[in-house]
């Protein structure tokens, strides 16, 4: 057996046990009803998911990436956790996390050019329908960014200073 199919027997044998583990479901069991959103988190569902920026769409004070990325996700204790990545024009790669809850709590951001240490302090809230504002701190200065999620919840705005990125909802084939 080559690794490509022990890695996958591996992954299925993984996947079944996390099944009985988890769901423990016999043939023809009914499945529980999905648990309530936390309300710490109401009004946020339509971020969850991947995006991919829209480079014609975006306006960038320099020069703009040549590809990137968003995602969200539901994390521990209402938090919502924020991923990305950025390929630079200059063909650098930088990406980084935070989780936070949408209340203004502070939380920390990670960054790949700060190795395991945090890099920024972020917070974020919902300041109306689909629109949340993020306060990002750093070495005693902050600036303030919006996230703006579109009617239909297919684009996504992310905007600070003279920058506006725009990120359309992305199902990873491109």
């Amino acid at each position: 057996m080559n690794w490509i199919a022990r890695t996958f027997s591996a992954a299925a044998l993984g996947l079944a046990t996390t099944g009985a583990l988890v769901g423990g479901l016999a043939a023809g069991e009914a499945q529980a009803a999905a648990p309530e959103l936390d309300p710490r988190i109401s009004g946020t569902q339509g971020l969850i998911g991947y995006w991919k920026v829209d480079l014609e769409a975006s306006t960038y004070p320099k020069a703009a990436p040549l590809a990137a990325i968003r995602s969200f996700a539901y994390s521990e204790d209402g938090k919502i956790l924020v991923s990305f990545a950025t390929k630079g024009a200059d063909g650098k790669l930088t990406f980084g996390h935070w989780a936070a809850t949408p209340d203004g709590t502070p939380a920390i951001e990670y960054h790949v050019d700060a190795n395991s240490y945090p890099y920024n302090v972020v917070s974020w809230k919902l300041v109306g329908p689909g629109r949340l504002e993020l306060v990002v701190a750093r070495n005693g200065g902050s600036y303030t960014c919006i996230y703006q999620l579109s009617e239909d919840g297919e684009t996504l705005n992310y905007s600070y200073g003279d920058t506006n990125i725009v990120y359309r909802r992305w199902d990873l084939m491109d």
